[in-house]
């Protein structure tokens, strides 16, 4: 971070604001650190995203990518801008809260005032120009269609100053209006900050570090190598096999590994640090694919075994760990007889397909505070696993659990790469280490070298009768786990119990695979294992279906699973109708009848698909408190992290249900690992189904102390009363709750307190070890037009569909799907890391596509369904990681159905249409 020279002066928000000499010279530094700006949020760090946009002279720009000097004189707005103190806030946005237009919020500023210059210069723009207007920034969360409506929205709005008349929730007008909301929002006071040192090899072995220049810079504070580390007990870390070292020990195993880590009074100081570090490097050999890791010879990673160890599986599993070269965990599922179902089989297909590696893109940074705190320390995370850190941090740092204080603020975007423990515990080691307030925040760049999604391999041999019904199926699947273990064992375990789908079989036979490679560790990434799963799956059953002459509309219907049978024996019944939503899906894009193509060399086809995962996670466990006020009001006491995904809201509507309260008039406490009710962790989309059901557990009792209570004072059975709105009602006599609490506890108050928990207890029966919470079904309809010329494939029309059982809060399970959706659009048509053998060469947001609003089907359309079978609290259950799961198959499909080729590997390029396309006129030219 550069300084300014000299003192200038410009208009920000409508005051004169004067920077004195020494600010910080890039425009989105300036205002968030000289000007309190908290709006104004940095996420990629290379003017690409727009989360950090600002208005200057009425023109957007992207801060982050701004100099200081240039906006002299000039006139700057940011969001806070468009609300004045004491005024109401702006038509914009109003628009945003009333169409619920934003998930986690890290890009709504950015997009408001995007829009806000869009209406300044077409005061009514079109819908293509909206879209076309908007996607200079990105929303990774939404899938943009709530976005657009906001904006048609506001036009309408303009000049008028009232709304919807509900009052906001107070995270909607923190995200609005650029309160302090996220943890890159609070800078540590008096604290130091952390840069790490990362190896530019993919395989090389450590043969020297010196530091000694670098300590001697004025103003580093500590550095910290992998010698350091050594001389811990545990310094390694990773879900179930902890492999990963905090920093480099004696060698790298992917290029980005961090080797050293800075602490310095300021980034900048620590920066110019790094470059002072001299690392001296021996080469190695790198394995850059699985096949290359598993080839005889191949270097190994790792010569040792690792730390940590599988949890048990069902009888029907078998697992190893660390059994081969290179390999780093297997996962075999077996049922039925699949011998004799392949015997009695008419047909037999094997097929290979190909599952691309995405980026998870969050918006909001990686961010780890720490500072001592008596015998121990205290942590400010945006991670997802609050009790999880607080265990990893301490056996890492050798203190007891009680000495590690957690807390967690919103996450803006997460997507899986902020589950489970990271690089937090280094973060913690320096702040003992330099006996004060440290903080590390990593770029998008930085986070495109740390996690990813799995890529894979995936072959299947599936038997099925001549009228197509299903029998068995082989499925040998081969996930690249990259350098390091994460999540890799659980995305193992996923994606091998879920290649079946939401299909009924004689016999299945799954394997599936991590091996480590030298590149970017993989890890947890929305809807895991179940997105590659069904890329294959459903790809297949076409495939299946074509070859048969049948009907791929109805070769699913014959075979789906119904409402309340077995998944696989020993597990959890089916809890929705999946034949109702495929007959949904198909009503959408009026299958079998085929609409004309606009020109001749453009061809149209449609296609089918359902997605499917088990949500809840396994053997999952959730405490959680509600407490009752003297007046009425509650309080929301739990660990689940809400990252956009309307966590916070739902539970808010399952405790105005039982306790029948304005839902207003319910908070939600901060998360804070010494005071909040314990929880596993907020993934596998659990935060409705299992900490809902302990939040619902928590209503009710806490419910029946006031009754309790109420019945003692007003001298009558329990039975008799209830609680509605904060009054202790009987027959048609209203008490109030605060005058009962008054009279007996005197003028200073008290308040209730109930406790719930919920926990998915283990069954050997089960493949997982415990029966699964509920079923995930994405049922997809698409209908794209395909340019014969140039390959291109444009979706013209996209339906996402899923079951949320109950949907608690509408709004919030629309923008699921729609997110969901449109991650999975460009994952089926352009978004992808890309390798030059072991060196990630799509390295950071400006060489790594992701969708933007104009990429946005024409029609697009998602639909919850309220089929009433789950188990969860108030019949709701999740849908998180649903909208992903069926869309890169279902374009694959009609892809097939548009011009008859069929490309079983991701992205569907162009190139590899044209190819398959001029492959198949070759063929049939012979």
């Amino acid at each position: 971070m550069s300084i300014t020279e000299t003192i200038l002066s410009f208009t920000l928000d409508g005051e004169q604001v004067t920077l004195a000499a020494g600010a910080p010279r890039v425009l989105s530094d300036a205002l968030s650190q000289s000007c309190a700006r908290s709006g104004v949020r940095v996420a990629c760090d290379h003017g690409v995203c727009g989360a950090c946009t600002v208005l200057v002279d009425g023109m957007p720009v992207t801060s982050c990518s701004t100099l200081v000097d240039t906006v002299a004189g000039s006139n700057v707005t940011t969001v806070q801008g468009l609300q004045p103190a004491g005024a109401a806030p702006c038509a914009m946005q109003r628009a945003f809260v009333e169409a619920h237009a934003f998930q986690c919020g890290m890009c709504t500023p950015g997009m408001i005032l995007l829009a806000e210059a869009l209406l300044q210069r077409h005061p009514e723009p079109s819908r293509e120009q909206i879209r076309n207007w908007m996607s200079a920034n990105v929303c990774r969360c939404t899938g943009y269609q709530v976005i657009e409506e906001a904006v048609v929205r506001a036009i309408a709005m303009k000049g008028r100053a009232t709304s919807d008349g509900r009052r906001w929730r107070p995270e909607e007008t923190a995200k609005v209006t650029g309160q302090p909301f996220f943890l890159v929002d609070t800078p540590t006071a008096g604290g130091a900050e952390i840069k790490l040192l990362r190896s530019p090899h993919p395989h090389a072995r450590i043969v020297a570090i010196d530091v000694a220049p670098a300590l001697a810079l004025e103003g580093v504070l500590a550095i910290v190598t992998g010698d350091d580390l050594r001389r811990l007990p545990v310094h390694t870390y990773g879900l179930w096999i902890k492999d990963q070292p905090l920093l480099a020990i004696d060698r790298v195993r992917h290029v980005g590994e961090p080797v050293a880590a800075v602490a310095a009074v300021d980034a900048a100081t620590a920066i110019r640090a790094l470059s002072l570090i001299a690392v001296s490097y021996e080469v190695l050999v790198a394995v850059a694919t699985p096949d290359e890791a598993m080839a005889t010879g191949a270097p190994l990673l790792f010569e040792t075994p690792s730390r940590g160890g599988i949890p048990a599986h069902g009888v029907s599993v078998t697992t190893a760990m660390e059994h081969a070269p290179n390999v780093l965990y297997e996962f075999h599922h077996r049922l039925g007889d699949l011998d004799a179902a392949f015997a009695a089989a008419d047909h037999v297909f094997t097929d290979d397909f190909a599952f691309s590696r995405m980026a998870h893109v969050h918006l909001e940074p990686s961010v780890t505070g720490a500072r001592p705190l008596g015998d121990g320390v205290e942590v400010w995370s945006c991670n997802q696993d609050p009790f999880l850190l607080r265990q990893e941090i301490a056996e890492i740092c050798s203190l007891p659990e009680h000495a590690v204080r957690v807390r967690t603020l919103p996450i803006g975007g997460g997507f899986g790469a902020k589950s489970y423990c990271k690089i937090e515990p280094l973060v913690v080691l320096l702040a003992l280490k330099i006996n004060k307030p440290v903080r590390l925040t990593q770029t998008m760049d930085e986070g495109f070298a740390s996690l990813s999604q799995h890529s894979a391999t995936l072959r299947l041999e599936t038997a099925v009768s001549r009228d197509g019904n299903f029998l068995a199926r082989r499925s040998y699947i081969v996930l690249d786990g990259g350098a390091y273990a994460d999540a890799s064992p659980l995305v193992a375990d996923k994606v091998g119990y879920r290649i079946g789908g939401p299909y009924r079989w004689q016999a299945l036979d799954s394997r599936a695979i991590a091996v480590r490679t030298n590149t970017v560790p993989a890890g947890s990434f929305r809807g895991f294992g179940g997105t590659q799963a069904s890329w294959a799956s459903e790809s297949q059953v076409d495939m299946i279906a074509r070859r048969l002459d049948l009907d791929p509309f109805e070769i699913r219907r014959r075979n789906l699973l119904s409402p309340g049978e077995p998944y696989r024996a020993g597990d959890s019944a089916i809890d929705c109708d999946l034949v109702a939503g495929l007959n949904l899906a198909a009503q959408e894009i009026d299958w079998g009848v085929r609409a004309p193509p606009g020109r001749r060399h453009l061809s149209r086809g449609k296609g089918l698909s359902i997605g499917f995962k088990d949500g809840g996670g396994q053997g999952r466990f959730a405490q959680a408190r509600v407490k009752v006020t003297a007046d009425g009001s509650a309080i929301i006491n739990c660990a689940t992290v809400d990252m956009g995904q309307g966590a916070t809201e739902a539970f808010r509507r399952i405790v105005a249900e039982v306790l029948k309260l304005d839902p207003e008039r319910i908070a939600r406490a901060a998360i804070d690992t010494d005071q909040t009710a314990f929880d596993q962790g907020t993934h596998a989309s659990s935060a409705t189904a299992v900490t809902g059901e302990a939040i619902r557990r928590a209503s009710v009792e806490v419910r029946d102390k006031v009754l309790t209570f109420a019945a003692g004072q007003l001298g009558c059975a329990k039975e008799e009363l209830d609680l509605v709105e904060g009054q202790v009602v009987r027959g048609n006599t209203a008490t109030a709750l605060v005058a009962l609490m008054r009279g007996y506890y005197g003028g200073m108050g008290a308040e209730f307190s109930g406790d719930g928990e919920f926990k998915v207890e283990a069954d050997s029966a089960a493949a997982l070890n415990a029966p699964i919470v509920y079923w995930m079904p994405n049922w997809v309809a698409a209908e794209i037009e395909v340019d014969t010329e140039t390959g291109k494939i444009t979706v013209l029309k996209l339906v996402s569909i899923a079951d949320a059982g109950r949907a608690l809060v509408p709004e919030a399970v629309r923008g699921q799907i729609e997110g969901g959706a449109i991650q999975g659009l460009g994952q089926a048509l352009f978004e992808q890391l890309l390798f030059d053998g072991a060196r990630l060469v799509s390295a950071t947001p400006q060489q790594y596509r992701v969708p933007v609003m104009s990429d946005v089907p024409a029609i697009f359309k998602s639909v919850t369904l309220e089929q009433g079978l789950a188990h969860g609290p108030l019949g709701a259950k999740g849908v998180g990681e649903a909208g992903i799961l069926g869309v890169a198959s279902a374009i694959a499909n009609a892809l097939e159905d548009a011009v008859g080729v069929r490309i079983t590997s991701l992205p569907l390029s162009p190139d590899k249409v044209l190819a398959a396309l001029e492959a198949m006129t070759k063929e049939h030219a012979t």
